[in-house]
């Protein structure tokens, strides 16, 4: 009879694949390096996982569940009204990419992102594992653009629309900081969200310099 495997040791497989895939990459991640970050074996990899693009799946959603608990759950229990909540979200995107820089010495990016740009026209499973954290991201987004126009905060639109236009600022602003590898890019782009919102007046001295483009 075959030993019965820990449900402890797939728990390690997913938190130290989530770790090692953000790091590196998928490709240059290969079955004995998640093994082997994981001390586990690689019959307990197989039990677990039939190949690697499933472990791979399981490690974006257990960050993806991680965000919404360490970002966007905290972000939603703030007494900030709905625009003010977008600004809650970049300070605490920015503290936890300042955090990881000064750790491993560099920036890191979105994981979801970099995993998506890396496999999504390889591998449809993740490509889809991906879009559906995209979404989850776009549905925080819409949610607080609704608050916010309800408070009157910003003018009446296609908020549906602003959340994903918003979204693909948000991970552009990551992806050029991480070439820069400087975390100030990503804060100097996401001035913008007002904007992007829908706001008419932008009253940061941040954001001053910033045309209104809706």
């Amino acid at each position: 009879m075959a030993p019965r495997e820990n449900p402890a040791t797939r728990k390690r497989l997913v938190e130290s694949a989530a770790t090692l895939l953000w790091e590196r990459n998928y490709g240059s991640a290969g079955v004995d390096d998640l093994c082997r970050a994981a001390n586990a074996r690689k019959g307990s990899f197989y039990h677990f996982f039939p190949a690697k693009a499933d472990l791979a799946i399981a490690a974006i959603e257990f960050q993806w569940e991680t965000a919404r608990r360490e970002v966007f759950e905290p972000v939603m229990q703030t007494a900030a009204p709905g625009l003010e909540r977008l600004t809650k979200l970049v300070e605490r995107t920015d503290d936890i990419q300042r955090r990881v820089l000064s750790d491993k010495h560099v920036f890191l990016g979105c994981p979801f992102a970099n995993l998506g740009q890396e496999l999504a026209h390889r591998d449809p499973r993740i490509q889809a594992a991906v879009l559906t954290i995209f979404d989850g991201h776009c549905q925080f987004l819409h949610s607080w653009l609704d608050e916010a126009e309800r408070n009157r905060q910003i003018m009446p639109g296609d908020n549906r629309l602003r959340a994903r236009q918003l979204f693909a600022l948000f991970e552009g602003a990551l992806l050029m900081a991480k070439v820069a590898a400087n975390p100030e890019v990503f804060l100097d782009i996401c001035a913008a969200f007002p904007v992007i919102a829908g706001r008419n007046v932008v009253s940061s001295a941040r954001s001053s310099a910033i045309p209104e483009l809706l």
